[in-house]
């Protein structure tokens, strides 16, 4: 049997912090909500490790005046980069320079970098962190059988880069069948063996990824039907609170797991090198 390893923390902020002053960068994290988010926590410790001036801030913009709202954010001055969560990683494309190659075939971004233009450049890292996630964990992804709940923007990066990891085969279900449908071609186009399901019986796969918002609020039940899980298949449920009703029942069951705190920390450091603070200083 697996020895159960527990979902990691996010990194504890520092006892001390340089002093923001009219230096520091600014990095937005914007969403609808944004009150769940723990990204600023990680964020901020690990600009305050590497002695970077600059500070994490949640910003909520209703999604019904995000088009209208969001431009006016983006031509501050100090803003030092853009983090995007929920449900803007698709809309905010049309706003950007340009995207990666990764996030032109997800179809979303999650991180923005100013150019020297002005214009903003956006990258797709949800994939980087679950891959980080499983790791943490002991979990290589080649190889396995894979089992994945959400097909929008955060589990279409997860799915590209598990089909880059070299995973044997990937099975989609969402509440959207046709959007599982199409991320299902697009990574078997890609050459990986993938398939959108109506259902996931997770005593069949290796991986369980949740990348859906099912467990983000304390009332939610559990994303997939967990009667055939057992302790030979990992869980990463990539919601961001430090337990769910999937991670209670993957820890009863003695899987190995990893939660959305891993997932963060994975993501942190590379959308730090991404975002180049400090050197986009005249």
């Amino acid at each position: 049997m697996n020895t159960p390893v527990d979902s990691h923390d996010i990194t504890k902020p520092s006892a001390s912090r340089p002093d923001i002053t009219g230096e520091t960068r600014i990095v937005a994290i914007v969403g609808d909500p944004i009150r769940q988010v723990k990204s600023p926590v990680s964020f901020n410790a690990e600009f305050a490790r590497r002695g970077i001036d600059a500070v994490m801030v949640p910003f909520q913009f209703p999604s019904a005046s995000f088009d209208a709202d969001m431009p006016a954010l983006m031509r501050l001055a100090n803003l030092g980069g853009i983090v995007v969560t929920m449900p803007f990683k698709t809309r905010i494309m049309p706003m950007l320079a340009g995207f990666s190659a990764a996030a032109r075939s997800v179809g979303a971004v999650n991180a923005l970098r100013r150019l020297p233009t002005g214009d903003w450049f956006g990258d797709i890292f949800d994939g980087v962190g679950l891959i980080g996630a499983a790791r943490s964990i002991g979990i290589e992804p080649a190889g396995l059988r894979v089992g994945l709940i959400g097909a929008g923007g955060a589990g279409s990066a997860i799915a590209f880069a598990l089909a880059g990891a070299g995973i044997r085969s990937l099975a989609i279900v969402d509440q959207d069948a046709a959007r599982a449908r199409d991320v299902a071609r697009r990574i078997g186009d890609a050459g990986t063996t993938a398939q959108a399901v109506a259902a996931l019986v997770p005593g069949d796969l290796d991986l369980l990824v949740n990348a859906s918002p099912v467990g983000m609020s304390p009332s939610d039940g559990l994303p997939v039907d967990v009667a055939s899980l057992h302790a030979g298949v990992a869980v990463v449920d990539i919601v961001t609170r430090p337990t769910t009703p999937l991670l209670d029942a993957a820890r009863r069951l003695g899987c190995r797991h990893a939660g959305g705190a891993a997932m963060v920390a994975a993501q942190t450091s590379a959308i730090i090198d991404f975002l180049q603070i400090g050197s986009d200083r005249a």
